[in-house]
Order: structure tokens, then C-alpha cells, then sequence
């Protein structure tokens, strides 16, 4: 039986205020390409005039620093915790608490990171072995080897607290680092029930085929993988009986995603292998600037591109800003905004489309939608040439 989506009241992927009659989004820009990719999007959603929707642009990172003296000003914070979604750019490592605050402090656990095909987009494969690439990562992104960031050390600690013996400090001596990676049953759980919930609602639309893929290193990892595995499992077998589960070895279903690119459906996995592997995939599709990421949570979700500051070509106005427009397009239907999310993905596919034809298209294009040579000539758009030729094309469908 296939459940409404809307129902269910464990699921985090829908806005708990969908009546509301005023959904609040609040963008933060922040650093490098943050600023640009972000007010290109914003500049679309506001060409849309969804109405019931209000957006609050606030400041955020080094810019901050140096006009409020603080990285995360007050009223930003403030903004946040009054509204229904953020939208992300990206913060360099001077302003890590912004971040911080999106996903410890909201409580925000669950990443997804979609990964499908644009035809045009320029790829190192053959079309014909990625025109069909529609699947989704389902990355647990609070525990892992992330869950203990600086708390890391001198291995000597361990052995005066008897942790480490004798034989291993004298193979490793005692200045060799230790890290620590902590999967908890609760986290365990609870991102995996949202696994199958997005796996259902896949199945549904007619996207995936209801098939969860359940990533880790369980003959290494014998306990902590071993429990990710057997609880996701357990939780798909008794609750979510519609669905095929399979399970893979992280490093083979590395190597699978490149042999069987257009395979996969919903992949849930911990924190780091999912960091890892969803920007792998991303490269199978044509990169970073197509590989847009929802983090979701009880509270307020961020809907953020996965490619970071970027500072290499920050300020160029060359940014592809596809990868925050797919993250606006899950934001939308977050908020219950459905038909409007599917319209925006819709004008993106058609713009990225012009790729298929690149020597008359180029001026509307991303730098890297096209071949390597037409960026070595200049030939490609800018960042809101881009953003002017989405809101072209989401015009022609309304």
C-alpha cells in the first residue's frame, strides 16, 4: 500500500506549517560564489511571484565580520529561527558557525542530495549511459567521523586511559593522531525511515522504482556498519514492505556508480561516505554546479548547492548557478509549492538543453555546461545571463 506522503507525521521532508498562509524564507549568501549563485536564484523565485511566499535576504559570513563585527549577526540568527526554510550559498571556515547553527543548532540530520542528468549538460561519459541518471543520496550528516570535529588527538591520550595497549603504541607511536566516528542507533533509525519515506514518495511520482541501496563498510567496520546496515533493514521489512533493499560495500558501489550509472534509486548511507560518493555522482553528470542538496530536519530545513565558496572564481560572475536552483526547486516543494518546484526544474532542464546545440546556445550557458574549449575561448554565459534565460523559459510554461 503506498501512503500519502502528507500523512505521515514522521516525515520531515514536507513544512509541518503548510497552512500557513505566509511561508518565510530567509537566503543567506555568505561567501565566494555564495553571494552570486544565491541572488541569481532569488532573482527567479522573485520573477515567479509565488504568492505565499516571503523572502528575506540577511547577512552572513566575512562580508558580516566586516559590517556587523560578527560572522552571525544577531538578527540573522533571529530571522532563522522565525522562518520556514533557508536558502544557502556557502561560508568560508572564518564563519564555520553559520553552518553550525543550520545543522547542529536546527537539529537538521538528514542531507539529500538528488543526482539526475540534464541532456546538454558537457560530460566525460557517453549520453546514451547517462541520459537516464534520476536517483538520490540519503546522507545521515550529523555523526561519522564528523560527529567528533575537534576531538582529535595525540594517541598518548588514549593510552593513559588504557584505550590503546602496548603492542599498537609502539607500532603507531605515541604521536600518531586518532579520530573518533560515533553512529548512534538513533540517528541510525531515524535516517533511515527518512530513506524510505523519499523512496516511497519516488516511487509515486513515477521517478525511482522502489529500490533502497544501503551503503557502508561492514567488513571492516564489523559493529558500527554492521548495526547501520541490519537496523535500516529491519525498519524497510517491517514498515515499508513495498520496497527491494539492497545492501553494497562502500568501495564496489563506488565503482558500481560508474558501471551502472543509471541503476541506482535511493541511496542511504553515513555521514562521510555520503559526502564523498554524492560528489563522485555529481561528476557523472557534469559536476558540481548541477548537484543542488536539501538538510532536513524536526525544525527548519537549508537548502543549499553542494559545490562550496569557490573562492578560485569568486567575484567573476561565472558561477553556474543550476546547483542553488535545483536546491530552491526542493525547497519549493518542501514548503507545498509542488506545482511551481516542478516548473522551475522544468525552465532549468530546458535551459541546460541549449547545451545540446553549444555553438548557438553558449551566451546563456554555464562555463561548465559546455565543452572545455568554448571556456578556454570566453565563450559562455554569465552567472545571470543564466538566471535571465531560466526565467525566460519558466515564462514560456506559465
Amino acid at each position: 500500500m503506498i501512503i500519502n506522503m502528507n500523512n505521515r507525521s514522521n516525515n520531515v521532508l514536507k513544512c509541518p506549517n503548510l497552512n500557513k498562509s505566509i511561508k518565510k524564507v530567509v537566503a543567506l549568501g555568505g561567501d565566494g560564489i555564495g553571494p552570486e549563485v544565491v541572488n541569481a536564484t532569488v532573482k527567479i523565485l522573485e520573477y515567479m511571484k509565488i504568492k505565499g511566499i516571503e523572502i528575506r535576504t540577511m547577512p552572513c559570513g566575512e562580508s558580516a565580520l566586516k559590517t556587523h563585527g560578527n560572522a552571525f549577526p544577531d538578527e540573522t540568527k533571529k530571522a532563522i529561527d522565525q522562518c520556514d526554510a533557508v536558502l544557502f550559498g556557502a561560508t568560508h571556515e572564518s564563519a564555520i558557525q553559520v553552518i553550525a547553527y543550520l545543522r547542529w543548532g536546527l537539529g537538521n540530520f538528514a542531507n539529500i542530495r538528488p543526482i539526475m542528468y540534464f541532456k546538454g549538460m558537457h560530460t566525460v561519459l557517453k549520453q546514451e549511459y547517462v541520459e537516464n541518471i534520476n536517483y538520490v543520496f540519503v546522507r545521515e550528516c550529523t555523526e561519522g567521523m564528523y560527529a567528533a570535529t575537534g576531538k582529535e588527538g595525540k594517541l598518548k591520550k588514549l593510552i593513559k586511559k588504557g584505550l590503546i595497549y602496548k603492542p599498537d603504541a609502539e607500532r603507531w607511536t605515541e604521536n600518531a593522531i586518532y579520530a573518533l566516528r560515533v553512529v548512534s542507533p538513533r540517528a541510525t533509525d531515524r535516517i533511515g525511515r527518512v530513506a524510505c519515506e523519499l523512496c516511497l514518495k519516488r516511487l509515486e511520482e513515477g521517478i525511482g522504482k522502489g529500490l533502497l541501496e544501503i551503503v557502508c563498510k561492514p567488513n571492516v567496520l564489523r559493529s558500527q556498519d554492521g548495526m547501520f546496515i541490519n537496523r535500516i533493514k529491519k525498519i524497510a521489512k517491517e514498515d515499508y514492505p513495498s520496497l527491494k533493499v539492497e545492501t553494497y560495500i562502500v568501495d564496489d558501489f563506488a565503482a558500481r556508480l560508474i558501471r551502472f550509472p543509471d541503476y541506482h534509486d535511493t541511496i542511504v548511507l553515513p555521514n562521510m561516505y555520503g559526502d564523498i560518493l554524492s560528489d563522485e555522482a555529481a561528476q557523472i553528470v557534469g559536476g558540481l554546479g548541477v548537484a543542488g542538496s536539501g538538510v532536513y530536519g524536526p525544525r527548519t530545513p537549508y537548502f543549499e548547492p553542494t559545490h562550496g565558496s569557490a573562492p578560485d572564481i569568486a567575484g567573476q560572475n561565472i558561477a553556474n548557478p543550476a546547483a542553488t536552483v535545483i536546491s530552491a526547486t526542493m525547497m519549493l516543494d518542501y514548503l507545498g509549492f509542488e506545482k511551481e518546484s516542478k516548473n522551475l526544474l522544468e525552465a532549468l532542464r530546458n535551459t541546460l538543453a541549449g547545451g545540446l546545440k553549444p555553438e548557438k546556445n553558449w551566451r546563456y550557458l554555464p562555463k561548465d555546461a559546455l565543452p572545455p574549449n568554448f571556456g578556454k575561448e570566453g565563450k559562455h554565459g554569465s552567472t545571470m545571463d543564466v538566471a535571465d534565460k531560466i526565467i525566460e523559459e519558466y515564462q514560456e510554461l506559465t
